[in-house]
Parts: C-alpha cells; structure tokens; sequence
C-alpha cells in the first residue's frame, strides 16, 4: 500500500527570518512522517528584491518548501489587501513546485487556522482533498490579549467548516473553540517531542536544587516578574537553590526588574537560544521545572520537562492541568504569588516524593512521535475510508 501523501499548510513555521516560529508544528510533522509522506509549505514576508524565492529543504525526511516574499511595509487598508494577495501568490509558487514532481497530496493538514486556512480552502475547493486542522494558538483563549478581530472571527469560522476534523493540542483549547462558535469533529492530539533528545539522565549537580525556566520571556504571557518576585521571597528564607533561566527573548527588561527588588545573581542565571540538544541537556541536569504563565495551551517545555523527568510547578490555566498530576508536579492559581511561594518551598523539602524515571516513562509514551503521529496516521485514514465510501454510494 502506498503511503499517505500529508501536505502541511502552515501559519507559522520555523524560517530563514523566524527560525523558531511554530517549532512545534515543525515536530508534529516529523512525527507524521513515521507514517506518511509529509510535505510542508509555508510563506515569509522579508525585505528582497525578488517578489517571490522559493527555497527547498529536506530535514530528517521532510520535505520543507519555504516562500519567501517582497515585504510591503505599508499598513494602509489598499496594503493589507496587496499582503493577503502576496502571500496568496506565494503559497500558490510553493504548491506548484510540490505537484510539478508529479505528487498527488491526499490531506492538507492545515496548522492554524489563520491566515493560512485560506490556502488550504483554495485547495480544497479546487482539488477536492480533504482538510485537517490542528490549532495551537492562544488567540482562542478568553483569557488571551490577542484575541481576533470581527472579520477575523468570519474568516476562521468559515475555514473551520471546511475541515473534516479539527484536532487542538488540549481539551481546553477545544472548548474556547468551541465557544466562539467554531463547530465541527473535535478530536484532541497533543503536542509531541523528541524522545531521542528528551528523556532522562540521573543528575549529577546535587550542590544547589536547580530550578529551571524556560520561556520567551513575553511578561504578558509568561510572567516573569511574577517568578522573580518570588524568588526574591525565596531567597530571603533559603540560599541552597538557584534559577536557571533559557530564553530566545530579551533579557535586559528581566535583569534590571531583578536588580530593582535587590535579588543577587547569585539566586539566577539566564542561557539564551539554545538548540533543542541543548535544552534537553539542560532539563537533565535540574531538579524542577517552574512555568508560571497567564495564560497557555499545552506548553511544549512542560512536555520536555516532564519527559527528562522533573517534577512541575504551574500555574493551572490553559490545559495544563491535563498535563499534571500528583505525581509530577503541583498547580497554583494564576498570578497567585503567595501560593507559588508556598509551593515551591514545599517542593523543594519534597523532591525525593518524585519518581523522576517514572515521570520520564510517562510522558515519552504519550508524547514521542511515534504515539502522536499514529494518531493523526489514524485521523487521515478515517477521513480518506469515509471520503472513499461515500464516492461509493454516489
């Protein structure tokens, strides 16, 4: 039997000019790929003299078609139409360099909904191939700043229509779908890690308990100045632990909030844009992994975490509590600084509690690509069986 042919539409996509853009829609794919042949086309605005450069790229068995096309720097209302007609034109050069080697896609499997959904409906309606959906993005959630526009809110709902299943990374996600309106087959697939790099490793650094953080920093989103205040706290009744902080971010605004409360250097460290190695080797060598956001889906540093074996402290929003148990970690109120303190004393006096091998046994067998991806291998076959025997009945 011939294999699958996936064709992932992407709204974010890691690139020459994001390069860590929608890395988690970059692992899903990869993790699709132990089933199926996966093609994955996205779009990127820069600044270059050629309207449109189409670069092509094989990794770890993907096939990766980036365009890349002229910016318009504009914002008037004539602009943002040019945008959208740009981009259109991009992702229609990507698609016609995939079927010139005469490949015939079977599923679009389109990764946040907009703006790319738009593409993937042109498809649609022109080739007749079924569309998947996953959605990962925060613009859902009622507790979200960046929630859609009116028009928006048209456009998305019409593109989710469309899709024969519709597949967020939590359950949570799936309600604030749902409740603004978006109706469809729901079916919930998590997001995934690589187990090859993720998994656990006894540490070895027993002079300070090593509590890790890693985020882009985004106080909006991640408050940070909500951990420091804490740590601050912290400092002040223990000094056997210290912070370690991984970011891609800005860390000047991060650094001065610390001098500002008085908390010394000592009590944090902060290691910017590391490679997936990197973090991986990072997770091993602490104790516990601190995350403390306003507002979340499923976090991929949660499942990375959990996967090396730390226990997790969290605040519970989003569907995170989907992710934690007793017996990997403990959840605070959002924003609750009070309770964040409390906790993470008590678990740092409780670190033995943790069966760090069994957390790791855990989240690999639910978070590997091999499990992810054969969900979503399953998805496309039930859709391509249903599409093959209602074209029986006509």
């Amino acid at each position: 039997m011939n294999k699958i042919n996936v064709l992932f539409i992407n709204s974010w996509y890691p690139n020459k000019v994001l390069p860590f853009n929608g890395n988690f829609v970059q692992q899903h794919a990869k993790a699709v790929s132990k089933y199926c042949n996966v093609f994955c086309l996205q779009t990127q605005s820069r600044n270059q003299n050629s309207s449109f450069i189409v670069s092509k790229n094989n990794n770890e068995g993907l096939k990766e078609i980036t365009v890349y096309y002229k910016k318009i720097n504009s914002s008037s209302i004539v602009s943002t139409y040019r945008k959208k007609q740009r981009q259109h034109k991009a992702f229609l050069k990507g698609f016609e360099a995939i079927i010139s080697e005469r490949i015939n896609i079977d599923i679009l499997h389109l990764n946040v909904i907009f703006p790319a959904g738009l593409f993937a409906v042109y498809l649609n309606k022109k080739y007749n191939i079924p569309i998947v959906i996953t959605e990962h993005s925060t613009s859902y959630l009622s507790t979200s700043s960046s929630n859609f526009s009116f028009i928006e809110k048209i456009i998305i709902n019409r593109i989710s229509k469309k899709a024969e299943i519709i597949c967020p990374v939590s359950k949570d996600l799936e309600n604030s779908m749902k409740r603004l309106g978006l109706k469809g087959s729901y079916r919930v697939v998590p997001n995934v890690i690589n187990t090859n790099y993720f998994k656990f490793k006894e540490s070895k650094n027993n002079n300070k308990i090593n509590i890790v953080h890693i985020s882009s920093l985004k106080e909006e989103h991640k408050n940070v100045k909500g951990i420091i205040n804490v740590i601050g706290k912290l400092s002040k009744i223990r000094q056997d632990f210290i912070l370690n902080i991984v970011t891609d971010g800005k860390i000047e605004s991060i650094v001065q909030y610390a001098i500002n409360i008085n908390l010394s250097d000592s009590f944090y460290s902060i290691e910017q844009n590391k490679s997936a190695e990197e973090i991986a080797l990072i997770l091993q060598r602490n104790h516990l992994f601190l995350l403390f956001s306003n507002f979340e889906n499923l976090p991929c540093v949660i499942i990375e975490a959990l996967a090396c074996g730390l226990p997790v402290l969290s605040s519970d929003v989003g569907g995170i509590n989907e992710m934690i148990s007793k017996k990997n970690g403990v959840l605070v109120e959002q924003g609750n600084e009070k309770q964040l303190l409390y906790e993470l004393e008590r678990m740092i006096n409780n670190l033995s509690f943790y069966d760090r091998e069994s957390i790791s046994a855990s989240a690999i067998k639910r978070y590997s690509y091999e499990s992810v991806g054969f969900q979503f291998f399953k998805i496309y076959k039930e859709v391509l069986n249903k599409r093959k025997n209602l074209n029986k009945i006509k």
